[in-house]
């Protein structure tokens, strides 16, 4: 036995359009070891796609001189034996398979199937040859016996025996059944009453329309043999059939040729692939006779899955009750697949906006965290809220999460007193206030601000209101109110500026130097008179030394009171 080898058909375009992404054909192999030369062959095979293919995808076989398709369609199924993953196309060069694109991505991972079509092998050999088909990235073999001659135009008519035989249409998903009735090579003698019984194998059920055919011809048939040829339909009112389709009986003309003719539907969808009718011929005066055939559902078929995959998504929504901030928020998730596999990772997301996630299997469950941002230190927040969490990816869709973050100022306060020092202290009235002026630019979240405090003159501690955390305080005393016998220096502020804190308070101290001062003597126009009694006029210069004394001590104050706004 030699072994041939047909070469791939050259090179050309596609029946589909191209794809995106090719899928790879892992196995194709002949389910029949032996086929007669321009018999039918079936081929079967495998194919698989990477994970995460770009659409649109499928695979093409082109077939090799030698290998004809035999002209087909049909659908790669998946496993609930309904959803369509793809959908095939057979002709004589060519089998091409398309995916569809929203099977594959709902379900891009570990895509992959079978499928099985039909094929004629036109390869002639004068004997038993092992023959190799070249179909790309695989081969496949089978053993190729030549074909059987025929007798024709040679050969003697013997008549007809009793025989079943069927043709299986894919398209309709039906079964045409032939019986034919035994005659010999001149037909039947007439006269003979013939009652055909048929009876559908599993998978099939009889339909309307059984009918009889019949011919008074011989000549040379589709096989290159003699049989009756000229075959027409036989008048209805010359035959009867049961209600139920399944009895046909008639009477026989001399020299006549006839075939019943069934049609069953196939209930099984084509799945059994064989299908198997009896059928029992009675004709009068000899014995019944029970036939039986077989038809092979020539169509192709498939199969194909891949692991469904879903995603979620993270929409952030943050409740203001400061002013807004620009700030990115984090947050991890933990995948826990079907498996039991865990997958961790972070999202990033800010207010008004959403993160998706890469596709995950399907069924997954998913639990978020968020990390609490640490700044602004002038935004207070409160846990965060998931809309859904600890929840199941869905297949082929998004699974939505709102995240929802609630804002506050964070707020500090600060305080201040009144000290008073120097000789005029005890001249400020008791009910005496002073007033300390704050102010803070613009931060974080709030707007820029300031107030005043009131100190009272006992020292008593005055807080500030709240005010925002991080804000940065400058301190500016007004000029007191003027106080009667006394002089105020310049204030001194233990601090001037402050950083406002949620944890500590920070205390000023506001001192205040005053000085006492003497009063002012009064005006003398001139020396004042003397006693009548007369004197040496030692009064009137005790008196003008006197004047004097005070008024060096009015230039004292006033030089103390200049050095002390100095320092």
């Amino acid at each position: 036995m030699g072994v041939l080898t047909a070469l791939t058909a050259a090179a050309g375009g596609h029946a589909a359009p191209p794809f995106a992404t090719e899928a790879t054909i892992t196995e194709l192999d002949f389910v029949q070891s032996t086929v007669e030369s321009g018999e039918h062959a079936e081929l079967t095979g495998t194919w698989s796609l990477p994970d995460n293919p770009t659409p649109p995808a499928g695979f093409v076989i082109d077939l090799p001189p030698g290998l004809e398709g035999d002209a087909d369609e049909f659908s790669l199924v998946a496993s609930d034996g309904v959803t369509e993953v793809g959908r095939c196309t057979v002709t004589a060069t060519q089998l091409v398979c398309d995916l569809d694109a929203e099977y594959i991505t709902a379900n891009p991972r570990n895509l992959s199937g079978t499928f099985n079509f039909w094929t004629t092998v036109t390869t002639e050999v004068t004997e038993t040859q092992e023959v190799v088909f070249d179909l790309g990235d695989v081969s496949a073999d089978i053993t190729v016996t030549p074909a059987e001659d025929t007798c024709a135009p040679n050969c003697e008519f013997d008549g007809v025996v009793n025989y079943k035989g069927g043709t299986y249409d894919a398209e309709t998903g039906t079964i045409e059944w032939v019986v034919g009735v035994k005659a010999p090579p001149g037909g039947m003698v007439g006269g003979e009453t013939v009652t055909v019984v048929d009876t559908p194998g599993p998978g099939q059920e009889i339909l309307p329309g059984t009918t009889v055919r019949h011919a008074n011809a011989v000549g040379i048939g589709p096989t290159g043999e003699p049989s009756p040829v000229g075959w027409r339909p036989k008048p209805a009112d010359t035959y009867t059939v049961s209600p139920d389709g399944s009895t046909v009986t008639f009477v026989s003309e001399p020299g006549y040729f006839y075939k019943v003719l069934y049609t069953t539907r196939v209930t099984d969808g084509g799945v059994a692939r064989t299908y198997t009718n009896d059928a029992e011929v009675a004709i009068e005066g000899q014995r019944t006779v029970t036939v039986s055939g077989e038809v092979v559902r020539r169509g192709g078929g498939g199969t194909g899955g891949g692991e469904p995959v879903g995603r979620f998504s993270v929409t952030k929504d943050v409740v203001w009750h400061s002013e807004p901030v620009d700030i990115a928020f984090t947050g991890t998730f933990t995948v826990t697949d079907p498996q039991g596999t865990t997958h961790s990772g972070q999202f990033e997301v800010s207010d008004g906006t959403t993160w998706t996630s890469e596709a995950f299997p399907a069924g997954s469950i998913v639990h978020l965290e968020e990390v609490l941002p640490t700044e602004p230190s002038s935004i207070a927040w409160a846990d965060p809220v998931f809309s859904v969490n600890d929840f199941a990816i869905p297949n082929a869709t998004v699974a939505t999460v709102e995240l929802t973050n609630e804002a506050r100022l964070a707020t500090g306060v600060f305080s201040a007193s009144k000290e008073l020092s120097g000789s005029g202290a005890q001249l400020v009235p008791s009910d005496a206030t002073f007033l300390l002026d704050y102010t803070y630019p613009a931060g974080p979240g709030y707007e820029a601000g300031g107030g005043t405090l009131e100190l009272p003159a006992d020292g008593t501690a005055v807080t500030s209101p709240p005010l925002p955390v991080g804000a940065v305080v400058t301190l500016a005393e007004r000029s007191p109110d003027p106080v009667t016998g006394a002089a105020w220096g310049a204030p001194h502020l233990s601090t001037e500026s402050l950083v406002v804190s949620a944890d500590v308070e920070v205390t000023v101290t506001v001192t205040n130097p005053i000085i006492s001062t003497p009063p002012t003597p009064l005006a003398v126009d001139g020396p004042p008179s003397l006693a009548s009694t007369g004197g040496d006029g030692s009064a009137v210069a005790a008196i003008s030394v006197a004047g004097l004394l005070l008024v060096a001590v009015g230039v004292l104050t006033q030089l103390r009171r200049r050095r002390s706004r100095v320092s």
